[in-house]
């Protein structure tokens, strides 16, 4: 994904924690501060959507499926559509 710059002014607190986390994991300060956004919009549900009740009833029914042994591997499907190497 292609990057940009962006500018941001951040307390002197705040700053001092990116950059000891940075040092302390061998980082960027850019990644340290891009995991922190990935992780508030996570938390805030930003970005992203929610199924439809159709899909909602579908992935229980896969979760019930695959909880009853009712599913094929990724090798047996390769397999089966022709795609497996051997």
């Amino acid at each position: 994904m292609p990057k940009e710059s962006l500018s941001v002014s951040l307390p002197a607190k705040i700053r001092s924690l990116v950059e000891k986390e940075a040092k302390r994991d061998n980082r960027s300060r850019s990644a340290i501060v891009n995991d922190a956004l990935r992780l508030y919009f996570r938390l805030r549900r930003i970005g992203t959507e929610e199924p439809t009740p159709e899909e909602r009833e579908a992935i229980v029914e896969g979760k019930r499926a695959y909880a009853q042994g009712d599913y094929v591997t990724l090798d047996e499907w390769r397999h089966a559509m022709g795609l497996s190497d051997n």
